[in-house]
């Protein structure tokens, strides 16, 4: 054996069509996934032409098979049955076999007696019965119900008479037709194969797929071979034709066969030289070898010649992955969070993905330089190019984020020149990327610029929102909002709208607490609030809070006058002449002024002390008019309620409906119960029913008794508020209804 030298050029045999680099990159067109140039990974070739012996044998096999048919005979036709052992298949034609073995013989299936078992019941008469399956019961469907009976076909007992065999179990023996007999001989089945024993197990025979094949070569299939020896004839080749190692082989590689039942019909010996060269080569940090045989140094595709072809695509398939999982994490990292970035975005994109590309590329190119021990082969030029691609992209991506980022200049220009839509998008991206005081300060005067272009309570809140933050800006946010708010208050107070500028001062209380003419303006809207005002209490009230908010002589005139003019309003004690509605409207209207004068008048003890006077006194006059026999307009006013409405305005009543009984407009009788639809009980109600009992009656005092002791569910309590019936419906403990006076509803 001949070793190339390390990455030297092999000499070219004379024996070969091609040299061993070209034949070795021919090879590796075959692989998937073999690199580029493999030739020049080649670090040596050895010569090692092999001798190879192949046997092809055909072989003819014949089966004996027994053949039975029925028969009336009696007597055999032979002396005696021939036993399977002692014939030989190849002894004359099939016809003569059977002349040979044909005899009569007794009935296997039957044993002789002609009779079988039933296959249809197995012998047993009875069969599955079809109409209810075998379980004697059928469903039977009635106009509106269904049962289950006894079955009519089977009678309830789940089987029937067989009918292949008539119930009796036995049916005629198909085998002998009734007989008993068979006629019996023996007969066979051919088959042939081609038996192919080769020398060795060399790789030669993996890349020459004739060799292996099952069938005789021919002189075409031998053209890569130097052929030294070939026989073939009919039968087994004759020790006499051989030479005595080629006979010896022969005998060695000649199949084993059955002397009874297989016979060798021909058989083929070549003895034949293989050119062979083993390619070792490096890559991926281990070794291959690859054989290359015949006169066209054919590769043989093994393991060990694939073993570094596979390694690198594995460690380059995972590598790869990693890069693009890598890569996605690179881009993401590296791209801006806000629209403002979409363009540096872009390319940051693209050059991150010609990079991994170029990664991928530089990877494969490395794997396929690294050598064991981990040295390497010579970078080619396009590993190099990718290596420097990849490198020049990933780096490329931080320098046009680093020049891509806005900065707080872009965000001032742009609000300068009002577009304020540019000075957002650049703000939001100055935001998700610095975090520093000029920043801030940045994005306050964008938003001052975009609240001016805003108006009513957005504006307001877009101020609140910079002044709350107490950067640069917030002084001037807080100063804008403030005026914003006194002018809208300003406003109110022009167009007459005293209630609206008073509702607008409490809601900006806090916001205008250190303005200095707050006081005056609060006083100024009082002043129109007790000049639109329908009552003293609430002329009062007003004057009380503008004197408080900013006094002088002219508002303190205007508080003395109020109040005597409430105080006389309390003090009058005769009722106006007129219907009873008029009066009744008249004392709500008292009371309603004497709770506003309790409410407006806090801290003044005079005007309380007449205020809860004057309450009382219009309660007491209420309570004497009666709801039975007074109007139903009359009810309605007093229960402080619209007219047709159940419910009434009293908060002792809340959750009660209460209606009227009337007769000619005239009220009855008062029905109470519950409003909540399932919920009618009058639990926890014991003091407005009290109140409405009273008024119902117009008496001071009424009672409302406890339930009688009882031992039913359902009980019923009456009573006399003098001469007017009440009475209450109980559901054990609770009160589900009161009735006062005549009530049919």
């Amino acid at each position: 054996m001949v070793a190339t030298p390390y990455r030297g050029e092999e000499t070219d045999d004379a024996s070969a069509n091609v040299n061993v680099r070209t034949a070795f990159a021919s090879w590796a067109r075959t692989v998937f996934g073999a690199p580029r140039r493999p030739d020049a990974l080649i670090t040596s070739v050895k010569e090692r032409d092999e001798l190879i012996t192949r046997v092809a044998t055909t072989v003819i096999r014949r089966d004996l098979v027994q053949q039975r048919i029925p028969t009336h005979e009696r007597r055999s036709r032979s002396t005696s049955p021939v036993h399977e052992a002692t014939l030989d298949p190849f002894r004359g034609t099939m016809e003569d076999l059977r002349t040979r073995t044909e005899h009569v013989d007794r009935c296997t299936p039957c044993g002789g007696g002609g009779i079988a078992a039933c296959p249809a019941c197995g012998g047993s008469g009875r069969q599955r019965c079809g109409g209810c399956g075998g379980s004697g019961r059928v469903l039977k469907h009635y106009k509106k119900s269904s049962k289950y009976i006894n079955c009519s076909i089977c009678r309830g007992g789940g089987t029937v008479g067989c009918g292949g065999c008539l119930s009796k179990g036995t049916v005629t023996c198909a085998g002998c037709a009734g007989s008993g007999q068979q006629l019996v001989w023996w007969t066979y089945q051919e088959s042939i194969r081609v038996v192919v024993q080769i020398s060795t197990d060399s790789p030669i025979v993996m890349a020459h797929g004739q060799l292996r094949e099952e069938r005789f070569l021919r002189p075409s299939d031998l053209g890569a071979f130097t052929q030294f020896v070939s026989v073939e004839g009919a039968g087994s080749i004759a020790g006499g034709e051989l030479a005595p190692e080629d006979d010896a082989a022969l005998r060695r590689q000649t199949p084993a066969i059955d002397p009874q039942l297989e016979r060798i019909q021909a058989q083929q010996f070549l003895r034949f030289g293989v050119l062979r060269r083993d390619v070792r080569y490096e890559m991926c940090g281990t070794k291959g070898t690859v054989v290359l045989s015949g006169a066209n140094l054919v590769g043989a595709t093994t393991p060990k010649a694939v073993q570094p072809i596979r390694r690198r695509l594995i460690l380059w398939g995972i590598t790869s992955f990693l890069l693009l999982i890598g890569g996605t994490w690179f881009i993401t990292a590296m791209s801006g969070p806000t629209t403002y970035f979409q363009s540096v975005n872009r390319v940051i994109a693209f050059a991150s993905l010609i990079g991994i590309a170029a990664a991928i590329v530089a990877v494969g190119g490395l794997l396929r330089a690294l050598r064991p021990g981990f040295r390497f082969w010579p970078a080619s030029v396009v590993d190099r190019a990718a290596i420097g691609i990849s490198a020049a992209a990933f780096l490329l991506c931080p320098v046009v984020g680093y020049f891509g980022k806005p900065s707080p200049k872009e965000v001032q220009q742009a609000v300068a020149t009002g577009d304020l839509d540019r000075a957002r998008i650049t703000a939001e991206a100055l935001t998700a990327t610095e975090s520093s005081k000029q920043v801030s300060d940045v994005v306050d005067e964008l938003e001052l610029a975009e609240a001016e272009r805003l108006s009513g309570d957005a504006r307001l809140e877009k101020l609140d929102e910079i002044a709350a933050r107490n950067g640069s800006h917030a002084g001037d946010a807080k100063a804008r909002t403030q005026r914003a708010r006194i002018e809208a208050i300003e406003a109110a107070l022009q167009a007459n709208r005293s209630a609206d500028a008073a509702g607008l001062l409490e809601r900006w209380s806090s916001e205008l607490s250190d303005v200095p003419e707050i006081g005056d303006l609060k006083a100024r809207v009082f002043d129109v609030q007790g000049a639109a005002c329908t009552d003293d209490a609430c002329r009062f009230g007003a004057a009380r809070v503008a004197k408080a908010a900013h006094s002088t002589p002219e508002r303190e005139a205007t508080l003395d006058k109020t109040r005597r003019k409430l105080c006389e309003e309390l003090d009058a004690r005769s009722i106006p002449a007129g219907d009873l509605l008029s009066r009744v409207r008249w004392l709500r209207s008292q009371s309603k002024l004497a709770a506003s004068a309790r409410r407006l008048g806090e801290g003044d003890g005079e005007v309380q002390e007449k205020a809860k006077a004057a309450a009382v006194w219009a309660s007491s006059e209420l309570g004497k008019v009666a709801l039975i026999g007074a109007p139903v307009s009359v009810v309605n006013e007093i229960l402080e309620r619209e007219p047709g409405s159940a419910s009434t305005g009293w908060t002792e009543l809340k959750g009660v409906s209460v209606y009227a009984a009337m007769v000619g407009g005239v009220c009855t009788g008062i029905y109470a119960v519950g409003a909540a639809q399932g919920q009618r009980s009058l639990y926890g109600q014991d003091e407005g029913l009290r109140r409405l009992v009273a008024q119902a009656t117009g008496r001071s005092e009424v009672k409302l008794p406890a339930r009688p002791a009882s031992s039913k569910t359902h009980e019923v309590s009456k009573w006399n508020e003098g001469s007017t019936p009440v009475v209450a419906r109980w559901n054990d403990n609770l009160l589900m209804e009161l009735r006062i006076g005549t009530v049919n509803l």
